[in-house]
C-alpha cells in the first residue's frame, strides 16, 4: 500500500526542513547583525516642534495647572533642559536656525518673511543622504514650501492643504479664526503623521518632523475643552487696543478684553495639544516604534501673555516668556531617564545634537554644537559658554551666560541706558534690571555680543524677502489670520 504522500513528504523532508529553517534563521540573524553593524547608532528620529509654547505652562516645568500630562510623562523618561533659548522668538527664523544649525544673521531669515536658500544644509537633507526616509507635517504656513522648508523631505505635508483644497477649492478663506483652526488643528497633524508612518518601509530608519500649530493664537480650543481650568486665572480688563487684532474674541455684547479669559483659552489649547501628542505616542508604542526612536519635543518660541505690558504676542520683545522654550529628548536605553540639565543652551544646538545621536557627521556649516556629552554626563566636555538671540526688527540682541542675561537695545537714544541685565535664576521674569550694579559684567558681555554679531560665517546666498502681494488671496488671508500681516 502506497503511503500518504503528505506523510512521505514530511518524513523525507524533515532534515531538509530543519536545514532550511536553520539557514533562514542564520540569514535573518546575519541580516539583522549586518544592519545593526551598518547603523547601530541610527535610530528613528521624531522631532516635534510646538508653535508658541512657553515652557512655564507645562507641568514638567513647574506649572500649577494640569495642562501637560503626556508631555510630563515624556520628560519623566527622558532628559529635560530647563533653560533653552530660541534664536529669534518668531516661527520662521527660529525654525530656520533649528533646521540648519545656523544663526538668523547667517541664513538671512530674520523678522521679515523670507525664503530659506537651498545653499544651507537642512537636517532632512542630511538624514536623507544617510539613508533615512524623511517626512514632515507642518501646520504653520510660514514653514511651508513657499518658504523653502520642504528641502530634503521625501514626503512634505502642509496640514491645511488637503482639507483646504477639498472643501474650499477656489473659494477664498474668509477672515474667521475658527475656520483657520479647522485647517491647522493638532488632530489633523497627528492623523497625517500616523498615515505616513503606516506607509514607510521598516527597513529604513525615518526622520519625521511635526510642527503643531496649537497653541498659537487665536486661542480657540475645541469646544469639549471648555470645562478645563474654569476660574483658574484672575479677570483683568485691558484696553482693546492692547490685544492684537487677530487674537480678539467676542460675545454678543462686544469684544472680550479680559486677559483671564485669554490665558485660560491658551492653557486649554495646550491641554488639547497634549492629548493629541499623547495619541501619537500611544500609536508609536503600539507599533513598537518607540523602542528605537529618538523623540525630541520642543517649541519655536513662547508667548507673552501680559508680561512687560506685551499682551498675547511674541517676536517683538526679548524677554523670557517669548524666549524660553521646552526641550525634552527621550530614547529608550540610550538617554538617561528623569534627568534635568540646568545649563543654558540654545535651540540652534538641537540639529547637531540629533545628528550626533544618530551617528551622522555634523556639517562644518553648523554654528550650533552637539549637547550629547552634556546629556550623557561627561563632566570633562566643554559646555556652551554663551547663547545668543535677536528679536524685534533685529535691533535687540541678547546674550546668555550662566544665570546672566544681557539685552542690548540698539534703537534707544544715546542718552538712555542701552543695556538691561537680569539674573535669570533669582529673577526669572526679568523684573529687576541690575545693569547699573554690574558695570564690568555689562562691558564683558556686551563685548562678547558684539564679537558674535560681527563674526561668524558669511554666505553669498541669504534668505530673500517674500513679496506678500505676489501670494494668492488664500495665502495672504492665512497670514493675516495668524497676525503676520495686517
Amino acid at each position: 500500500m502506497k503511503a500518504d504522500c503528505r506523510s512521505d513528504f514530511f518524513c523525507i523532508s524533515v532534515p531538509f526542513l530543519i536545514l532550511t529553517v536553520l539557514l533562514v534563521v542564520a540569514c535573518v540573524c546575519l541580516k539583522v547583525s549586518c544592519r545593526s553593524q551598518d547603523r547601530p547608532e541610527h535610530p528613528n528620529v521624531l522631532l516635534i516642534t510646538i508653535d508658541t509654547l512657553r515652557a512655564d505652562h507645562l507641568g514638567c516645568y513647574g506649572y500649577r495647572l494640569p495642562t501637560s500630562s503626556n508631555i510630563d510623562r515624556l520628560a519623566k523618561y527622558g532628559v529635560l533642559f530647563s533653560d533653552c533659548t530660541v534664536q529669534w522668538p518668531l516661527t520662521w527664523p527660529s525654525m530656520a536656525s533649528m533646521n540648519t544649525g545656523a544663526y538668523p544673521k547667517t541664513t538671512g531669515i530674520e523678522h521679515k518673511l523670507s525664503v530659506l536658500p537651498d545653499s544651507f544644509y537642512m537636517m532632512a537633507e542630511i538624514f536623507k543622504g544617510a539613508g533615512y526616509a524623511t517626512g514632515a507635517v507642518v501646520a504653520n504656513f510660514t514653514v511651508g514650501r513657499k518658504y523653502g522648508f520642504s528641502q530634503g523631505f521625501d514626503h512634505f505635508v502642509e496640514s491645511w492643504q488637503e482639507m483646504w483644497e477639498k472643501e474650499q477649492g477656489n473659494v477664498p478663506i474668509v477672515h474667521d479664526s475658527r475656520i483657520l483652526k479647522k485647517y491647522t488643528n493638532a488632530t489633523i497633524v497627528t492623523d497625517q503623521a500616523l498615515a505616513w508612518l503606516a506607509q514607510i518601509k521598516e527597513a529604513r530608519p525615518f526622520f519625521l518632523w511635526l510642527h503643531y500649530m496649537d497653541p498659537h493664537g487665536p486661542y480657540i480650543p475645541p469646544l469639549e475643552y471648555r470645562a478645563f481650568f474654569r476660574d483658574a486665572h484672575e479677570s483683568m480688563d485691558v484696553p482693546l487696543s492692547d490685544i492684537p487684532r487677530y487674537q480678539r474674541r467676542g460675545k454678543k455684547e462686544g469684544p472680550i478684553t479680559d486677559l483671564g479669559f485669554y490665558k485660560t483659552e491658551y492653557d486649554r489649547e495646550i491641554r488639547y495639544l497634549n492629548d493629541e501628542v499623547g495619541r501619537l505616542f500611544a500609536e508609536l508604542s503600539w507599533q513598537g516604534l518607540d523602542a528605537n526612536t529618538l523623540i525630541v519635543f520642543t517649541a519655536d518660541h513662547g508667548e507673552s501673555l501680559d508680561e512687560n505690558d506685551y499682551y498675547l504676542e511674541h517676536g517683538k520683545l526679548p524677554y523670557q516668556p517669548s524666549a524660553h522654550i521646552p526641550l525634552i529628548l527621550v530614547q529608550k536605553g540610550v538617554l538617561p531617564s528623569g534627568k534635568t540639565i540646568k545649563h543654558p543652551v540654545g535651540l540652534i544646538d538641537l540639529s547637531a545634537t540629533v545628528l550626533d545621536f544618530a551617528g551622522i557627521d555634523i556639517p562644518a556649516s553648523f554654528e550650533g554644537h552637539s549637547l550629547r556629552d552634556l546629556i550623557l554626563g561627561d563632566q570633562e566636555s566643554p559646555k556652551p559658554e554663551y547663547v545668543f538671540m535677536r528679536s524685534g526688527k533685529g535691533t535687540e540682541m541678547t546674550v546668555r551666560s550662566g544665570k546672566w542675561k544681557l539685552i542690548h537695545f540698539q534703537t534707544r537714544k544715546s542718552n538712555e541706558n542701552q543695556f538691561e541685565l537680569y539674573d535669570i535664576h533669582d529673577d526669572p521674569y526679568e523684573r529687576i534690571d541690575v545693569a547699573s550694579e554690574n558695570p564690568e559684567l555689562v562691558r564683558t558681555l556686551s563685548r562678547v555680543l558684539q564679537e558674535w554679531y560681527t563674526g561668524g560665517p558669511r554666505f553669498a546666498e541669504r534668505g530673500k524677502e517674500i513679496d506678500i502681494d505676489s501670494l494668492d488671496e488664500n495665502s495672504r488671508e492665512m497670514l493675516r489670520s495668524l497676525g503676520y500681516i495686517k
